[in-house]
């Protein structure tokens, strides 16, 4: 087993990176956050590497009660408008369904629960072969939003898409801005093979769902914090912002890797590769945004994927 790590700190083109475990953020001024984005670790599924911090390789309870650990130290780092949104998905084991979206939720102290979004992923990998038959293929994540204040004084900014059929509508009050995306977001995902030995984390969620979250949700010169880090993707989207990111990660294999993807080519993404009703008429190929940045870097466009 691995020995506790002691806390270290890096910066990497302006954004910070503490390896140690989030459960205690003594490095992070209590009130100086803006917005939290962050993707826990699975209970009991994934293998993200080899740390005795390591939340998820206990019990349910032990998981959740961890859980909780770090959302309380993200509520004391947060200012009184902060809004902290959870990427999650449910989890099925030994033929039990864990709701840990739900139990996320009802478990929750302090923050406020204020709005559940959709990921929804449209080429997600159909279920294990022992529920093909049985159950419907899993195709979205939860994006859970809280707030820490009443819910009224938060920063808010909608990212809007060209009305589709605009000449169709003949109402006079139409948003000169656009139309609302929905809270169901469209992001293909991409899961090429033998992922660790390209150097990428098994579980980077994608960079458009972290750039819509940003935009929506905080103001250029912000702090972000993402309290599990992994492969440093939200920071990676917060420079490219002009935010200041926080990341905690418990592995210490993992700087390299972190490193160079925050410090990789990438452009935030037309809002309306995100849209349900834009989607029919999307553009695929090596010319998006998170495609386009492994040309740049010389890297093949093949290995960039997230969950």
């Amino acid at each position: 087993m691995a020995e506790t790590i002691v806390p270290f700190e890096i910066d990497v083109a302006g954004q910070r990176v503490i390896f140690s475990n989030s459960k205690h953020m003594e490095n992070v001024d209590a009130g100086s956050v803006n917005l939290v984005v962050t993707s826990p670790p699975y209970w009991n599924l994934k293998d993200y590497g080899d740390s005795d911090e390591e939340i998820g390789a206990g019990s349910y309870e032990e998981y959740l009660d961890d859980l909780n650990r770090v959302w309380d130290e993200c509520y004391r780092v947060c200012d009184d408008d902060a809004v902290l949104v959870i990427n999650i998905n449910s989890r099925r084991s030994k033929g039990e369904f864990y709701p840990i979206a739900f139990d996320i939720v009802a478990r929750m102290q302090g923050w406020r629960f204020w709005d559940h979004n959709i990921w929804y992923i449209p080429n997600a990998l159909p279920q294990p072969n022992a529920y093909r038959e049985r159950l419907l293929d899993n195709k979205f994540e939860s994006l859970l939003v809280f707030t820490k204040g009443d819910g009224k004084s938060y920063h808010f900014s909608k990212p809007r898409v060209p009305q589709k059929y605009a000449q169709a509508d003949t109402r006079d009050n139409k948003n000169s801005n656009g139309r609302c995306l929905g809270n169901i977001l469209r992001i293909p995902a991409y899961r090429p093979p033998n992922i660790k030995s390209m150097g990428y984390h098994v579980a980077a969620f994608p960079e458009e769902l972290v750039a819509f979250l940003i935009e929506s949700y905080s103001r250029p010169g912000n702090i972000i914090l993402d309290p599990f880090l992994g492969s440093g993707t939200t920071l990676k989207v917060a420079r490219v912002m002009g935010r200041s990111g926080i990341g905690y990660e418990v592995h210490e294999e993992y700087r390299d890797l972190i490193e160079r993807r925050i410090s990789e080519n990438w452009e935030v993404p037309d809002w309306k590769d995100l849209d349900i009703l834009h989607s029919a008429t999307m553009k695929t190929g090596t010319g998006k945004p998170r495609k386009a940045q492994f040309a740049k870097n010389g890297k093949a466009p093949e290995i960039n994927l997230f969950e």
